[in-house]
C-alpha cells in the first residue's frame, strides 16, 4: 500500500512539475496577483491558461499552439501570461475561473479583474492566433 501511495505521489508530482516547466519555458507567470500587477503596469490584457494535471490536451496545446514561435511572438509582445493548474493551484486564483472543462483560456481586463473573452478546449496554433486578434479586437472597443 505504501509503495502505490508513494507512485501516485510521485505522479502528481511529475504532473505539477510539468507546468512549472512549461512556465519557465514560456515565460509564463505562475501567480495570479504578480501577474495581474505585471498586466497592469505594462497596461495590457492577462491571458490565464487554467491546465489540468490530469489532462492530455492541456500539454498538447502548450507544446503544440503555446510554445509555437508565431503564438509566442504574438504573446510576448500584446499579453501578460499566466498558467494554473485548477487542481493544485486553486486557492491562488479566484473561484470565478474555476470550470470542469481544460484547457481553458480566461483574457482578463487587469483593471476589473473580470474575464472579457475565454476559449476552451485544444485550439491549433493558426485558430488561436485568430482568437488573439478577436480578443485584441474586443479589448480595444471595436
Amino acid at each position: 500500500m505504501k509503495s502505490l501511495l508513494l507512485i501516485v505521489a510521485i505522479c502528481f508530482n511529475m504532473y505539477a512539475a510539468n507546468i512549472d516547466e512549461f512556465a519557465n519555458e514560456t515565460g509564463f507567470q505562475r501567480d495570479f496577483k504578480v501577474a495581474i500587477e505585471k498586466a497592469k503596469e505594462a497596461n495590457k490584457p492577462l491571458m490565464m491558461v487554467l491546465s489540468a494535471d490530469f489532462c492530455p490536451w492541456c500539454r498538447k496545446f502548450e507544446r503544440k499552439t503555446l510554445n509555437s514561435n508565431l503564438i509566442k511572438t504574438i504573446l510576448d509582445k500584446d499579453i501578460i501570461t499566466l498558467v494554473v493548474d485548477k487542481k493544485f493551484d486553486k486557492d491562488s486564483f479566484p473561484d470565478e475561473f474555476q470550470t470542469s472543462m481544460t484547457p481553458r483560456v480566461f483574457f482578463i481586463n487587469p483593471y476589473s479583474e473580470k474575464s472579457f473573452f475565454q476559449t476552451a478546449g485544444y485550439i491549433k496554433k493558426s485558430d488561436f492566433k485568430k482568437k488573439i486578434e478577436d480578443m485584441q479586437n474586443i479589448s480595444k472597443g471595436k
